[in-house]
């Protein structure tokens, strides 16, 4: 078969696992609202506000309740008292007046009071008072007070407002008076001071929520720092809360003695390599000079170089410097790969790489990853009845993240194994290759592209081979 790559199939690498790769995050599919609820009250500032929140809530909820019952007594004897004092001075204005100022009378209690009388008919068409725990007592102290049985109406001849059935020397009357009369007063003044009062608990919670989560928000960026291998800001020991100030204080004895043991283990493979190159290249020119067997000298050169080359794998697994982030276009590094493999005859790439926006990374050190990916699967991926590797490499854009997939076509790996790959010094089974190897390539993998803020996942493809699934996040978005 031809060397070179050749033209991108119709489908992506990674077409037997979209669905995964959709729901993962950066995939390229929203999460569903009880999943994204879920994550929002999973973390402890949101939590401690919400569990605020409900607290005041309940507490204005059930004292403006009480309220409400306690004001309820005395507002209904209030507007009974009220209801009685009119029906009998209508009374007894209209029984002790002279009949021909009558009508002047009801006129000015319309005009002045807003309290109109209105002979009652048979006809009248009128609807039953609403009965609310307020209206039921009121028309039973009315009823007590006045020693009669009145009606009450919210409509009489379609219209509105408190009608009060009652009589005067025998004859029938509607006695009309403003709503408003029988309405609770301070209602819509508490509830207007309600929704005041649950505000500004809603703002003491967030700052309340805030200050306490403060301290746990330093020591996880503290913690992200010293994981990055930057161990020049500590935290504050001296202010704040004694135990926090404590805490603070261990985290930094730690903090200091892993710097020192990262300082000495840095010194120390600095030594090992110096002192194993050294006899190395004397070994290898040794054996250039003095073995007159070229294919044992040939062999000798080679353990040679793979013992150099272990002793480089060692040393690059074992930096612990963050790499400089920087705007990544994946579509030119991914034509740098294929361009640098154009004339390898052990591999085959096939491309799927659509365009897709920046990503945030270090150029050299995903250069170095994707060799590595590729050096991997030629050394333990060859396509079964071919004498080369077949390898797919895609991108697939997604909503903060760009999903980079490298998938062979080799025989895959147990399941069982495939979350022990990325461990230090682990290497698959041995039906998988006859290679050899130190068991660092996927580790030096893994610990590059989760320094660069990214996330790395192993899985078989179907029907064979193993595929690297890669989310980087895109420029100016979080890590993932």
């Amino acid at each position: 078969m031809s060397s070179s790559p050749t033209t991108p199939r119709a489908e992506t690498s990674g077409g037997d696992d979209a669905p995964a790769a959709a729901t993962a995050p950066g995939g390229g599919r929203k999460l569903r609202p009880i999943h994204w609820l879920r994550g929002l009250f999973g973390r402890l500032y949101w939590r401690t506000f919400l569990l605020i929140v409900l607290l005041v809530s309940a507490s204005l909820a059930t004292w403006f309740q009480s309220f409400r019952l306690l004001e309820l007594g005395p507002q209904v004897e209030q507007t009974s008292r009220q209801i009685t004092s009119l029906i009998d001075l209508t009374r007894l204005a209209l029984i002790h007046s002279d009949p021909q100022y009558r009508v002047s009378l009801l006129d000015d209690l319309a005009k002045k009071e807003g309290i109109y009388i209105y002979p009652r008919n048979a006809g009248d068409a009128w609807t039953p008072m609403n009965h609310t725990e307020f209206t039921k007592r009121l028309e039973t102290a009315v009823d007590t007070r006045l020693n009669e049985q009145l009606d009450f109406a919210d409509v009489v001849n379609d219209r509105p407002g408190l009608w009060i059935g009652f009589q005067i020397e025998g004859d029938p009357y509607w006695l009309l008076l403003d709503r408003s009369r029988i309405d609770p007063s301070l209602s819509e003044t508490w509830a207007t001071w309600g929704a005041i009062a649950t505000l500004l608990a809603l703002i003491g919670a967030a700052v309340i929520a805030s200050f306490v989560n403060k301290p746990l928000r330093d020591l996880r960026l503290a913690t992200a720092r010293v994981g990055a291998g930057n161990y020049s800001q500590m935290l504050d020991e001296v202010s704040g809360m004694r135990e926090i100030r404590e805490v603070n204080r261990g985290f930094n004895r730690m903090a200091r003695s892993l710097q020192e043991v990262e300082e000495e283990r840095a010194l120390m493979l600095a030594g090992i390599s110096h002192d194993i190159r050294t006899p190395l290249a004397r070994l290898r020119l040794e054996a250039e000079l003095s073995v007159p067997d070229e294919q044992a000298r040939e062999h000798i050169i080679d353990d040679i170089e793979q013992a150099d080359r272990i002793i480089s794998k060692f040393l690059e697994y074992a930096r612990s410097t963050t790499p400089k982030l920087e705007s990544v276009d994946l579509n030119a590094l991914i034509d740098f790969i294929r361009d640098r493999y154009q004339k390898d005859e052990t591999v085959v790439l096939r491309l799927q790489t659509p365009p897709v926006p920046p990503v945030k990374a270090n150029t050299l050190e995903l250069q170095r990853v994707v060799v590595n990916l590729v050096e991997n699967a030629k050394r333990y991926a060859l396509t079964p009845g071919e004498v080369h590797t077949d390898l797919d490499i895609s991108l697939q854009p997604g909503i903060d993240s760009v999903l980079l997939t490298v998938r062979d076509h080799g025989p895959g790996v147990p399941d069982e194994q495939l979350a022990q790959l990325t461990r230090p010094f682990f290497r698959g089974d041995a039906a998988r290759t006859s290679a050899k190897g130190t068991g660092l390539g996927l580790s030096i993998v893994e610990k590059t592209i989760t320094a660069m803020g990214g996330r790395l996942e192993l899985r078989n493809a179907a029907p064979s081979g193993l595929q690297v699934q890669i989310w980087l996040p895109l420029e100016g978005s979080a890590s993932i």
